[in-house]
């Protein structure tokens, strides 16, 4: 049955979500330095062009290899994603904020030229992707993309100058999501969805928004919707149980005057009862000047494991 942009059943759904997992996997590899992954998200013959690199898939990623390696911190979130499908054909464009920190002694020239002073380079960007499904599989086949803003600031990283490296974003394997992408390390990539596993993809997404209503607007009673209750978190070298994460949630956002925590990229992994989830967040904090010092989570990502229920 041939898929199109008025069709909500279940292989567009199925269609809709394994273009946006390749979406959110090209941001992944490139934040994490994964490159490997591209294979998982370009078709051989495909052909992709972004700013001042482009080519065949493989040059370009090998040039963004190469403009990426002096350059810190990176943080690709993904925002609006239209998507028009034409049977085994379709057409995407795909809204992102792309964060970059570029250091003192980055080299001269290019987009990420070093100027003497740490700086980071915000920009405001859209994907424009032409999908094409072969032997059962969506990849991109033509990726552009257009630029709508870019902002230069001075590095301020406020509470994050005091958290240790190892808690920052890893790259690599070391990376804390690894098990949200093993199936494509392993070369055992997860089947087209099933209604079972949408179903399960999409109540984990309501868990995940969930928690940043409740923290936002201080609902803590929601704790019982997100959280199993011999569930853990963990912030830095701190592991809390529920009742002390609740605790300790009060403490710090209750001097607040108003906090805001949007989600972007969620990576799903289902395997039956248990997943893993990467989700990409920018959280906004209003600290009044009474408030006293508290770690900044700004731009974090948020890796969890939880159950996926089955659906009824």
């Amino acid at each position: 049955m041939a898929t199109n942009s008025s069709d909500y059943g279940l292989e567009a759904l199925a269609a809709r979500a394994e273009i946006t997992d390749v979406i959110y996997r090209y941001c992944h590899a490139t934040d994490r330095r994964q490159w490997w992954l591209m294979d998982t998200v370009f078709h051989e013959d495909a052909t992709c062009q972004l700013s001042v690199i482009g080519g065949d898939w493989r040059e370009f990623v090998r040039q963004g290899e190469a403009l990426l390696k002096p350059v810190g911190v990176t943080h690709h979130q993904v925002g609006n994603i239209l998507i028009a499908l034409d049977g085994d054909v379709a057409h995407s464009e795909t809204y992102l904020t792309a964060f970059h920190r570029v250091p003192a002694d980055a080299p001269r020239g290019g987009p990420f030229g070093g100027t003497g002073e740490a700086y980071d380079a915000v920009f405001g960007a859209r994907y424009v992707d032409r999908f094409e499904k072969r032997n059962g599989v969506w990849k991109i086949a033509e990726r552009q993309s257009r630029s709508e803003y870019r902002h230069y600031r001075p590095v301020a990283e406020g509470g994050l100058v005091d958290t240790p490296e190892k808690f920052r974003g890893e790259w690599g394997d070391a990376d804390v999501a690894a098990p949200v992408i093993a199936p494509w390390r392993d070369a055992r990539p997860p089947a087209a969805p099933t209604l079972e596993v949408l179903a399960a993809r999409a109540e984990i997404a309501d868990v995940i928004n969930r928690f940043a209503h409740m923290v936002d607007r201080h609902q803590w009673d929601l704790v019982d919707d997100v959280f199993h209750k011999d569930a853990t978190t963990r912030f830095l070298d701190s592991v809390r149980t529920i009742d002390q994460f609740l605790a300790n949630g009060r403490n710090l956002l209750g001097p607040l005057t108003a906090t805001l925590h949007q989600t972007g990229n969620m990576l799903i992994r289902v395997e039956g009862d248990t997943a893993w989830a990467e989700t990409y967040v920018t959280a906004f904090h209003a600290v009044p000047t009474t408030a006293r010092p508290a770690p900044s989570g700004a731009g974090a990502r948020s890796p969890t494991k939880g159950s996926a229920p089955a659906a009824t």
